[in-house]
């Protein structure tokens, strides 16, 4: 994708996601063209291809701009608490409800955990001071698997959240987490 700040091209990029995104809650992604966008969406031919490659890019450069302001609420936390993560990404799971929708209605839900997997490693030293007690016991290679496995649990915890319709209380679920982390730690 061309990230040109030209505001032309920003409202084509918006037109043609916005136009993807509203095809998708009709139509099942694998059968949405990049003609079809074009129709919908009213921009010319070359106008996509300009900043575009395919729909999979439209919508991986869209996830992608959602995976910034998750980073970016999370870069803002002031420490590294669990609690204070989990209630970023409850946030963050309630604002993007629709796409988390769309993706799961159109089996692409492994896209948002690709993005997971690659921006909360990229971001993890940023966010988590070197001396915090979790990790300063730990190889970066060991701190790896354990950014993994939390990846994993919060992954299934949203999925199960989503299958649900996201009708259950985020803070219900929190202190469930935060209430198995606490008696977890009793048995080690």
């Amino acid at each position: 994708m061309n990230p040109s700040q030209n505001p032309s091209a920003i409202r084509s990029k918006k037109e043609i996601t916005d136009t993807l995104l509203r095809l998708m809650s009709t139509y099942s992604y694998n059968d949405i063209t990049v003609k079809q966008i074009i129709l919908e969406s009213r921009v010319a031919r070359k106008t996509f291809y300009r900043n575009f490659l395919s729909k999979d890019d439209v919508l991986n450069a869209y996830i992608d701009s959602v995976m910034q302001q998750y980073i970016y609420s999370l870069q803002q936390l002031p420490n590294c608490q669990l609690s204070g993560i989990l209630d970023v990404i409850f946030k963050f799971c309630n604002e993007n409800q629709n796409l988390l929708f769309l993706l799961r209605d159109n089996n692409l839900m492994h896209m948002f955990l690709h993005k997971w997997n690659i921006f909360i490693p990229m971001i993890h030293n940023q966010i988590v001071p070197p001396n915090h007690p979790i990790f300063h016991a730990f190889s970066a290679e060991q701190v790896d698997y354990i950014i993994a496995i939390n990846i994993g649990a919060i992954w299934n915890v949203i999925m199960k959240w989503i299958e649900h319709d996201m009708k259950d209380s985020p803070d219900t679920i929190k202190k469930t987490l935060l209430k198995y982390i606490t008696t977890l730690s009793l048995f080690t």
